[in-house]
């Protein structure tokens, strides 16, 4: 029977993220310990949603009462489960935790033979609560061991429950990295993967092909073990990109790259030299970002190329002094506001929001502020690729994020450009409170048939772009959900005509209620994914449908 953590196990656990999140500077959510109405006898388990994202944690625990070898959990009361978003929160009755290859083997079998629903759950970094479902959810928290490192293959094995930012680090101990990441880093590794996560540059594809092998547990064929030169190659592509429906991922191998130093710029331009000079970027930098500021002509451009040796950088000023006209927003807004010193520039610019967040007059006035903000900050610097690669998400949030193709290198179509003319354009004239960024960054394509970049193309380049908004407090949470649920909409039908899909991490049936909306949805699916021959393998290696939820059954159709 897979392990729960008991007393004494539960509250150094409970102890140690709590450090953690006070460490960061974060407000922590861990749940306190012990709990208040725990009894003194009972178990609890832990699943660690959001573990170590930018310092918090997210620690729920529910009284378990073992019911015998035929069920390996079994909830005495619901366990709450919520996404580190905050934006989607299940009850589900039973959370199992393997400790081991052949208690994850156990568990699906289980699970197979009695319909019991065993969504994989990751680190619930996914806005749209891709991995919750009700009726039962596995986490990988305990299999998260690094299980070799291959310097002269450049490769790396993990299990699947291994998160991003330990593999990094391991990889740094061998002078080796990975070719790119996503902003954060706190992702297991099988949900990082199986959604097609991504980073930005042109010609680096989402991280889905850095998989080289793969063992897949499933319910319906047990442990499979594939790689792209394997017996099983088509299946190992499904598998990269099979969103947990196909099997659990047990272990993965990802090639790496050398260890490497970037030399980041940062400035700002208006939309026509954006314009002007968008080709010439893609083409020369290894990593592109551009940050639009709505209701401005101001958009923030990141770039990045492997630092030269001896290269020295122009460094922008200290944060303190680049804060000062949000500083000076907020006290002439706010006369009362108090100190602010030593508030960075993501605290203020939140404490400025919240104000008037359905206000697009305000709203406008608090992104003219981060567009001066910005223009204080263009400068230079050199660091480790982990360290330059990574950046501030914001707080709690709604994001939705799109995929969709926009020429090649050579010949680009400048459909990414001509897409936020128009989605700036769209954002003033419906006056939509839409904070800054909203943010692009490009992939190369990727031969994995469920990925948002799939190509037949080798030269295809893709181009990806999220909008959001901020939930700045509890009494105006439902408003802006519904606000953004409005921009939402207009942002995904105009995806739909510039032939993208939807990120499957950020794609949100909250957005998409009523039978036309779904429709819509779902012909966007087939129109860019083989979905029947996706759903057939899915008929095979997991007959009884216990790995899907909701979002992944609706959204193809299942």
């Amino acid at each position: 029977m897979a392990s729960i953590l008991r007393g004494r196990q539960l509250e150094r656990a409970v102890a140690a993220l709590q450090q953690r999140a006070r460490h960061a500077g974060r407000p922590s959510a861990v749940a306190e310990w012990p709990p208040s109405t725990c009894k003194a006898d009972s178990t609890a388990v832990v699943s660690l949603v959001g573990l170590g994202l930018a310092g918090g944690a997210v620690l729920w625990w529910t009284n378990l009462l073992n019911k015998g070898p035929e069920a390996p959990f079994d909830a005495e009361k619901s366990v709450p489960l919520t996404n580190w978003s905050g934006t989607h929160t299940v009850v589900t009755t039973r959370l199992f935790a393997p400790e081991s290859r052949q208690q994850l083997q156990e568990i699906l079998s289980w699970a197979n033979n009695h319909r019991q629903k065993v969504r994989p759950l990751g680190t619930g970094l996914s806005p749209n609560g891709l991995a919750l479902e009700s009726r039962g959810m596995l986490s990988m928290v305990h299999l998260d061991s690094i299980l070799a490192v291959d310097t002269g293959a450049r490769t790396i094995t993990v299990e699947g429950g291994a998160r991003v930012s330990q593999i990094l680090e391991e990889l740094g101990k061998h002078g080796l990295t990975l070719e790119n990441f996503s902003s954060i880093t706190e992702q297991q590794i099988g949900g990082w993967t199986q959604v097609a996560a991504h980073g930005t540059g042109a010609r680096i594809p989402t991280v889905d092909e850095m998989v080289t092998r793969m063992t897949l547990v499933t319910p319906g064929r047990g442990s499979l073990e594939l790689s792209a030169d394997g017996q099983n190659r088509e299946l190992f592509q499904w598998a990269r990109v099979g969103l947990g429906t196909l099997g659990v991922v047990a272990d993965v191998t990802l090639k790496c790259i050398p260890r490497f130093s970037l030399h980041e710029r940062t400035y700002c331009s208006s939309v026509a030299e954006v314009r002007k000079h968008h080709a010439e970027l893609l083409r020369t930098y290894r990593h592109v970002r551009y940050m639009w500021i709505p209701y401005t002509d101001t958009v923030v451009v990141v770039v990045s190329n492997v630092a030269e040796p001896g290269a020295k950088a122009k460094e922008a000023p200290p944060e303190n002094e680049r804060v000062k006209p949000l500083v000076d927003l907020l006290r002439r807004l706010q006369p009362n506001c108090g100190n602010v010193e030593g508030e960075n520039f993501a605290q203020l610019r939140e404490r400025l929001l919240v104000m008037d967040p359905l206000n697009p007059e305000h709203v406008a006035m608090v992104n003219r502020a981060e567009a001066e903000f910005w223009l204080l900050s263009q400068g230079e610097r050199i660091a480790d690729s982990t360290q330059i690669l990574g950046f501030e998400c914001g707080g709690t949030q709604w994001v939705l994020e799109n995929c969709f193709p926009c020429g090649t290198l050579s010949t680009p179509s400048l459909a990414d450009i001509d897409y936020l003319v128009e989605l700036k354009e769209t954002i003033e004239r419906e006056r939509i409170a839409a904070a800054s960024p909203i943010e692009q960054r490009w992939t190369a394509r990727s031969v994995s048939p469920m990925s948002p970049a799939y190509s037949a193309n080798k030269d295809d380049i893709f181009s990806w772009v999220g909008v959001i908004m901020y939930i700045t407090d509890e009494k105006n949470a439902a408003a802006i959900k519904q606000r953004f649920r409005e921009y939402a909409i207009l942002h995904a039908d105009q995806t739909f005509r510039y032939n993208g899909v939807l990120h499957w991490g950020k794609v949100d049936l909250d957005f998409h209620v009523g039978r036309s909306r779904l429709a819509d949805l779902q012909a966007n699916m087939r129109r860019r994914f083989d979905v029947d021959g996706f759903l057939r393998v899915r008929r095979d290696l997991d007959p009884q449908n216990v790995l899907g939820n909701r979002l992944t059954d609706t959204a193809l159709q299942a």
